[in-house]
């Protein structure tokens, strides 16, 4: 029986580590460097004074940061970290770039309009499931690098037509670069070191996204010179007007989003879908369960927009596992202004760190934190649990603009994968979460995949 499944973890040390040895930690994972008192407190410091860093846990305090008093506290370590990248995109830029660019993509995810996606979704799951299937059943599948490939399919296939080969290859190896240097750049933005200070695989890291840049611009000449004009987020961001001064986007800009979009619209999902399956793999209690449930819910058909609603029981689970490995496992502000959060005053600039993955495994606000529980959102439960307590996609006016097309994305693929497949762990692995830009499977997640190739 697994009615009680605790997956790997990172077990916190009881004091932050000081010095080289929190570098080295930090580096290694910077899961490793939060104290045991941020899964048990609401407020705990690691260094006081003005170039001080504070965790924070508890939902009033987060509130405050997010929402209540947000023009004190400012996004400058995330736009350190991924402005290279991203330039002053939807995610890295603030105030009125920000507005407007959010106001432009947001009719494009319309909880109306994005049913109409579920075929596309559907499609992506399909063709992982036939890749398997002309493998020997029972074989190891690199299910991280699927469902990568699965998710950037969605997006190219929905929001961004046009992505070609050539644009995810140029996706995938700046990702990698990323991911492996996530861990230097976070530290240097945290610790407020120089811009100019030399960091490891700089060099590697400014050709990659070189290389992807000009692969984006080469998507954003070819869409002009056709002179076609489809509804998707590429044209919507073309034809955008800043309501204050009549400016459309330049290329720069243009890229910046298209990027953001393609970057941040697959790889988080991507890393929901693999940690959910793997914590399916594990737990053939709730995978009966689910199956169950799709079975009856289509009636053994394919899945469509009209069973999406009704999956309730694997939108549960899917909401657990982003619960345990939330697929962006920390988020930063900068206090640029003094600041209170109850009875802790906040000198400006002070590092205000939220650890989503400590938080969603908070000691005082979730019932044995560690195990694997889909229960806990069951609808009666869930709508108990408090605004700022559970953040997978963050909170306040800047929770991601893609929730509900994750979701739906997520709820469709996991439905289709599970109908026409199952999964078992590789003995012997236990991939541990590691914080980089998003939390990655350490040794990533290698599955036994049995298909039904009878379908």
């Amino acid at each position: 029986m697994d009615v009680r499944l605790v997956p790997p973890h990172i077990a916190p040390p009881r004091r932050a580590p000081v010095g080289p040895a929190f570098v080295a930690k930090f580096v290694g994972n910077p899961l490793q460097v939060i104290p045991q008192a941020v899964y048990e407190q609401d407020f705990v410091t690691y260094r006081s004074g003005k170039r001080g860093l504070v965790w924070i846990t508890a939902p009033a305090f987060i509130k405050a940061v997010l929402l209540d008093e947000r023009e004190k506290f400012r996004k400058l370590a995330q736009i350190r970290v991924l402005g290279p990248l991203l330039g002053k995109g939807i995610l890295t830029s603030e105030g009125a770039d920000w507005k407007w660019q959010r106001q432009t993509a947001a009719p494009l995810f319309r909880q109306q309009d994005l049913t109409s996606f579920v075929p596309n979704f559907v499609r992506a799951a399909e063709d992982i499931v036939a890749r398997w299937s002309a493998a020997p059943q029972g074989a190891v599948q690199a299910i991280e690098r699927d469902m990568t490939h699965a998710t950037f399919r969605v997006i190219s296939t929905t929001l961004l037509p046009m992505a070609d080969a050539q644009v995810m290859d140029a996706i995938e190896h700046s990702t990698a670069n990323f991911q492996k240097t996530g861990a230097w750049s976070q530290l240097y933005a945290l610790a407020k070191l120089p811009r100019w200070l030399p960091q490891p695989r700089q060099r590697a890291n400014r050709h990659a996204v070189l290389a992807l840049r000009a692969a984006v611009g080469r998507l954003l000449r070819e869409r002009r010179a056709s002179g076609l004009e489809p509804h998707d987020l590429m044209q919507s961001l073309m034809r955008a007007r800043d309501l204050d001064t009549e400016k459309s986007m330049n290329d720069e800009q243009l890229i910046d989003n298209l990027l953001t979009f393609y970057l941040a619209g697959h790889e988080t999902t991507a890393k929901a879908l693999t940690w959910t399956l793997y914590l399916l793999a594990r737990s053939p209690h709730w995978t009966a369960a689910l199956k169950d449930e799709i079975a009856r819910v289509t009636g053994g058909a394919t899945i469509s927009a009209a069973n999406i609603d009704r999956l309730v029981l694997v939108q549960q689970v899917i909401k657990e596992s982003m619960r345990l490995y939330p697929p962006v496992p920390l988020m930063t502000r900068q206090a640029v202004a003094e600041a209170q959060l109850g009875p802790h005053p906040i000198p400006a600039g002070t590092s205000v760190a939220m650890s989503i993955y400590a938080i969603h495994r908070h000691r005082a606000r979730w019932s044995d934190p560690d195990a694997f529980d889909p229960e806990r959102f069951a609808p009666a439960k869930e709508a108990q649990i408090p605004r700022y307590h559970y953040m997978p996609f963050g909170a306040g006016p800047r929770i991601c603009i893609g929730m509900a097309f994750a979701m739906l994305e997520a709820t469709a693929m996991l439905a289709i994968l599970l109908q026409r497949a199952r999964f078992a762990p590789l003995e012997g692995h236990e991939p541990l979460p590691v914080a980089r830009v998003t939390l990655v499977p350490r040794g990533g997640m290698p599955l036994r995949v049995w298909t039904d190739a009878s379908r």
